[in-house]
């Protein structure tokens, strides 16, 4: 039969006010658990915390509200930490990483605080990054173009006249297809996407020849060229496919993003003035020798070892793969 665990159980020795709590005017602890107290103000930011509607489930007068919060909610958790403590939980490694991860929330929660109060952003800091970055706002006027791209002025030209009518949209695709020298393009019919008057396109990767955006934008929307426009050593087939004007934000329009931006950097080289000022004042030195020695092997992947590999799979309560005539599987 499995033996239940026993915990010592610390005193607890509960001074439950028999009155009304009155916060400001009482210096006793409200209650005692262990070496730890809960003070008046202990209890009134607990209350604080639970919303209106938990808290008529927990009581449906002030007194009993008061009671119930103690000893349902703040006692054992004192309970449960003054038996922790007295097994060590704290020790184990897990916890201690949990413990420091709180503690550098806490200190950038702090940070972030300090530098709205010491460093806000202003209406000039946003106005004149608006200035300085006056292009990330304003995109040109746009022209979506299919081409095709050929060496052949002849073929070109069939291209033109074999695109036109009603099946004009499929004979295109499969001129496209099969003889389009652009790869990457030739299996959407050409497609560029919106192209710029400088031949940048909404593809960051990706720019063409100006000369395309030129050849287009006099051309209405849905109109083939009529003729093949050279482009470097080869030959053009473009159709317009759509266009999109021009836009212009404007400051009160970016303002709410240009202030999170101006916020976030000056946040993060408070993070880094903190942490230089931090490793000046503690960090001793590392051992670089040791620090080679360290192995270890990412969350899900085997080490790169046979033993440890097979290690690894005991561990994580599964097999490797049988070798077959056709390799591992």
């Amino acid at each position: 039969m499995a033996r239940r665990r026993s915990f010592a159980r610390p005193s607890a020795l509960l001074f439950l006010l028999s009155a009304p709590v009155v916060f400001a005017a009482d210096p006793k602890p409200v209650a005692k658990v262990g070496d730890e107290t809960v003070s008046a103000a202990d209890l009134s930011r607990r209350l604080a915390r639970i919303p209106d509607f938990q808290r008529a489930s927990l009581g449906d007068t002030p007194d009993k509200l008061k009671r119930q919060v103690l000893e349902t909610l703040i006692v054992p958790d004192l309970l449960y930490s003054a038996e922790a403590a007295r097994l060590k939980l704290g020790d184990r490694p897990s916890l201690r990483d949990r413990e420091r991860e709180i503690l550098r929330q806490a200190m950038d929660r702090d940070l972030r605080a300090e530098v709205a109060r010491q460093s806000p952003v202003t209406s000039a800091d946003l106005k004149a990054y608006f200035e300085a970055n006056r292009a990330r706002f304003e995109t040109p006027r746009r022209v979506r173009i299919w081409r095709i791209l050929t060496d052949d002025e002849t073929l070109a030209k069939k291209i033109i006249e074999d695109s036109q009518g009603v099946d004009g949209l499929k004979r295109w695709s499969q001129y496209a297809r099969e003889s389009s020298l652009d790869k990457a393009t030739q299996l959407r019919d050409g497609d560029l996407g919106f192209v710029h008057p400088d031949g940048k396109t909404d593809a960051p990767t990706l720019r063409v020849d100006p000369a395309l955006f030129a050849g287009a934008d006099h051309l209405a929307d849905g109109e083939l060229a009529k003729e093949p426009l050279k482009e470097g050593t080869h030959w053009a087939v473009i159709w317009r496919r759509g266009s999109q004007a021009a836009i212009a934000r404007t400051l009160a329009q970016e303002e709410g993003s240009i202030r999170q931006v101006l916020e976030r950097e000056r946040l993060e080289k408070a993070r880094q003035d903190l942490l230089s000022e931090l490793r000046a004042k503690y960090v001793s030195g590392t051992n670089e020798s040791l620090l080679e020695t360290v192995r270890f092997s990412a969350q899900g992947v085997p080490p790169r070892d046979a033993k440890a590999r097979e290690a690894h799979a005991a561990a994580a309560g599964s097999s490797l793969p049988a070798p077959t005539d056709r390799g591992t599987r």
